[in-house]
């Protein structure tokens, strides 16, 4: 199986996700409950992202998928024949860690890779490995909505999507256009889908 056929989902995903935000974005007035939905779809993509991280990295350590360059296959593990005995391998190769990894971190999933011996690694680590990382801007978006902090509230300021004096607004730091011209929520589901991609090309 190729790894590229988990694409069309994800892509379908972030585009249902992202079409809830536009329909708020065009509203002249919003309720709370829209806003709600808003912000609810906003942490929903974050989690798309890391599910598909996490899905591809496990996948290619079972050797059960390809991508464009041949078969994909965990050098030093062979046996791994599924996604969960993947993951419980990868757990064990932390000496002190009962959990998963954290996968929307790059550093992190890009470390999975590597302690899976994953054929791919190399180009898990191209592409994790860019910067800079603009969802990295909806990670920290995601866990203000989450967690409404003082420290996920720093994190956001700290990433330059509010003023250090602003008060914070999450739907609006995701409607504004960000570097590049588009709209920041557009900007994030864009790259995650062309990331995507790339990881499975």
């Amino acid at each position: 199986m190729l790894l590229a056929r988990r694409l069309p989902r994800f892509y379908s995903r972030l585009d249902h996700l992202s079409g809830i935000i536009a329909e708020v974005d065009a509203m002249a007035s919003r309720t709370s409950q829209q806003i709600f939905a808003a912000e609810k779809a906003l942490i929903q993509i974050q989690i798309e992202w890391e599910h598909f991280v996490r899905d591809l990295i496990l996948d290619s350590a079972t050797g059960q998928f390809a991508n464009g360059s041949g078969h994909v296959v965990s050098r030093s593990y062979p046996g791994l024949c599924s996604r969960e005995a993947a993951a419980h391998k990868l757990v064990a190769l932390f000496p002190r860690r009962r959990f998963e990894p954290d996968w929307y971190l790059p550093s992190e999933a890009i470390d999975a890779a590597i302690r899976l011996d994953v054929s791919n690694s190399s180009q898990i680590a191209a592409e994790l490995g860019v910067t800079p990382w603009p969802i990295d801007e909806l990670r920290h978006l995601r866990n203000f909505i989450a967690h409404k902090s003082k420290r996920s509230a720093l994190s956001v300021r700290g990433a330059g999507i509010v003023g250090a004096s602003d008060k914070i607004d999450v739907l609006n730091a995701a409607l504004q256009y960000g570097p590049d011209g588009a709209k920041r929520y557009v900007a994030w589901t864009n790259f995650s889908k062309g990331t995507a991609a790339r990881l499975a090309a």
